[in-house]
């Protein structure tokens, strides 16, 4: 059976927006996949030309692409250029596993259109432990074998589906993953976990930055139902029909689902039986806060598409 070739599109917008990892350890630990290396094509994407002519300078084997300061466009443009069957996308402050791009490969059945894999905060403290399940642990597979959502921090996606199917590139920041992952269950795509895929996310939260992270992820959430034309998401036309007093309804909703989850998929996602009621207790936090940052997006003024 013949290999597809992988093109893996790495974005520095988190670098700029988190002062992450180095974006040498991406580099790197793309070098080290047990996937041939031949089929590997690297792309990374960045804002500023200087950025560029460093980049081409230390890294000479890259392939570099400039695009908007957004993370989607990001995404998007190195797609646009990507030469591979497959294209994988990891974020600038992430290091993959050795044999990530393996494990995606893997699980490309012939109808299957995406892979996400599994993403935790790099390192073994509380801090690291603790936001690991609200941030990435509730993408899971589900009892039909299906992926529950995906972080386009780490998957891969059949190119004529990304490039069919791109980022909407209106959203700021947050919230186009979980936009695009129903607008391709909408549109029929298969879509699988592969909890071996692995790969180590940068500890962008320091202090009470997880404040900050989840008060934006509710705020551009708000951004995301005002696009949903299609209304593919469950609660955007009650969004539309109520404004502000439906987001309470639709994050109490969330939270029993993550509690849900938490229950019936514990052992996927790393939980003691002991250590349940904590996590609860972190969902419902993080989630409080996304509905503080709803409410505020809710009532500011509508910008223009």
């Amino acid at each position: 059976m013949t290999r597809p070739a992988v093109s893996i599109v790495v974005e520095t917008v988190t670098l700029t927006e988190h002062g992450g990892s180095p974006l040498s350890l991406d580099l790197a630990a793309i070098e080290r996949q047990t996937y041939p290396r031949e089929l590997i094509e690297t792309i990374v994407v960045v804002s500023h030309d200087a950025d560029a002519e460093e980049l081409r300078r230390r890294h000479p084997s890259i392939r570099l692409v400039t695009a908007a300061d957004n993370y989607f466009a990001a995404k998007n443009a190195g797609a646009a250029v990507a030469g591979g069957e497959l294209v994988a996308l990891l974020d600038g402050d992430c290091e993959p596993a050795p044999d990530w791009v393996e494990m995606l490969v893997a699980r490309f059945e012939q109808d299957v259109d995406v892979v996400a894999g599994c993403t935790r905060y790099a390192g073994e403290s509380m801090t690291a432990r603790t936001f690991s399940v609200p941030d990435f642990a509730y993408i899971l597979s589900e009892d039909d074998d299906a992926a529950s959502g995906f972080n386009i921090n780490n998957l891969a996606f059949r190119r004529e589906v990304l490039l069919a199917h791109p980022f909407d590139e209106r959203i700021r920041r947050n919230g186009g993953c979980y936009f695009l992952f129903h607008q391709l269950r909408a549109a029929g795509a298969r879509v699988l976990y592969e909890p071996r895929a692995t790969v180590a996310h940068g500890l962008d939260i320091h202090g009470l930055g997880f404040v900050r992270k989840h008060f934006d992820r509710g705020y551009d959430g708000v951004t995301v139902y005002r696009l949903d034309d299609g209304a593919v998401l469950l609660g955007t036309r009650v969004f539309r029909r109520l404004g502000a007093p439906a987001l309470v309804a639709i994050f109490g909703r969330r939270i029993v689902i993550d509690w849900l989850r938490m229950l019936r998929h514990r052992r996927q996602i790393g939980i003691t039986p002991l250590a349940l009621p904590y996590y609860a207790a972190v969902a419902l936090t993080t989630r409080l806060i996304e509905l503080a940052g709803g409410l505020k997006a809710a009532v500011a003024p509508r910008a223009s598409k």
